[in-house]
């Protein structure tokens, strides 16, 4: 069976901070007109007891950034600790990748402070009968200029004493588990959306494989299971054509064998034990779909009811799945014929 190996030496903690103004103060009691010709302010302008003093479009771009520091971040780790746990190797390039993001944020900052006014003033255009409370509401530049900030710390974990040391090697253990999740969701998302019910898919997808087998490779040291899974990703990404939009045939089969594996944790440790053989089970597709084509069938093939997943109309542009989700488990289940008749 498969043995979970931790090792914090490997890992360094990823922490964020973004200070990101949200535009708001607080909604004063002469804000809201009530009685007999009183209104509300419209939602655009007031929500949960704040008032907008400037347009929310001026700040996007902070949370943006935001959002590709996240992303930044979980692409190469996990959600660990108030931050991100990214293996060590991977730290240099990661704090590179973060200092960018900071310069990015003071540029924008700069960028918002020098047209502060101008925003208020345009504001107050917009929303002509709430000028009055809007003026009211606006801070000080000084005061909005501190409210702005992004910062990163970057460190590693050293246990106190032995008793602390077992709870981190506890929590660090979950992030198998926890990768392990994430691998099977991605999976049944791109089967779901790239091959069901279909016999071709875009040689585009390859992207998401190798952004998956990356992260993968990079953690792998977790539990010797995902070795197994980088080797089924290098495989199939290799399996990719050189040239064209589309990929079918023994290729495409080959991706849906290696898809339907990775969709299920079950499969995934008999692939990991070589319970699953890839080329078989890819030939034992190919070879079912062939047979259902024919009308003729072998005993020795489960073969696909080509019913449940009939063949669309697909072109190099158009790759729309208009059926309805099941659920990967039932498909196995299935089609899993007994004795040597089975797909695995």
């Amino acid at each position: 069976m498969t043995t979970s190996v931790n090792h914090l030496e490997k890992l360094a903690i990823v922490q964020t901070d973004f200070d990101i103004w949200g535009g708001k103060v607080k909604l004063d009691d002469p804000d809201i007109k009530l009685g007999i010709g009183g209104t509300l302010p419209p939602k655009s302008l007031a929500e949960l007891g704040n008032k907008k003093i400037i347009d929310p479009k001026h700040l996007r771009p902070f949370n943006r950034l935001k959002t590709k520091a996240r992303r930044l971040c979980l692409a190469k780790g996990m959600s660990f600790m108030n931050g991100f746990a990214v293996p060590l190797d991977e730290i240099d390039r990661i704090s590179s990748e973060l200092d960018e993001i900071r310069r990015e944020m003071n540029n924008l900052k700069t960028d918002f402070m020098a047209n502060y006014d101008k925003h208020i003033s345009e504001w107050r255009s917009e929303n002509t009968e709430y000028s009055e409370a809007i003026t009211k509401g606006v801070l000080p530049a000084q005061v909005i200029e501190k409210k702005f900030g992004f910062e990163f710390t970057v460190f590693q974990v050293d246990p106190v004493n032995q008793s602390e040391s077992q709870k981190l090697q506890n929590m660090a253990s979950g992030l198998s588990g926890e990768l392990m999740a994430e691998i099977v969701k991605e999976s049944d998302d791109f089967f779901h959306k790239n091959l069901k019910g279909k016999d071709l898919c875009q040689v585009n997808t390859q992207k998401t494989l190798i952004r998956i087998r990356d992260k993968v490779e990079g953690l792998s040291f977790l539990d010797n299971r995902f070795l197994s899974i980088v080797k089924l990703l290098d495989i199939t990404i290799k399996g990719y054509p050189d040239s064209g939009k589309v990929v079918t045939g023994e290729p495409f089969y080959r991706i849906l064998s290696a898809i339907l594996i990775l969709s299920s944790t079950d499969k995934i440790n008999d692939y990991a034990t070589g319970s699953v053989d890839l080329d078989d089970m890819t030939s034992r597709y190919m070879f079912a779909e062939n047979v259902n084509t024919d009308e003729s069938k072998d005993d020795n093939v489960s073969a696909i009811n080509v019913e449940e997943f009939p063949k669309q109309n697909l072109n190099e542009e158009s790759f729309e799945d208009d059926m309805d989700d099941d659920d990967i488990d039932a498909f196995f289940q299935q089609h899993q014929a007994t004795a040597d008749g089975s797909f695995f």
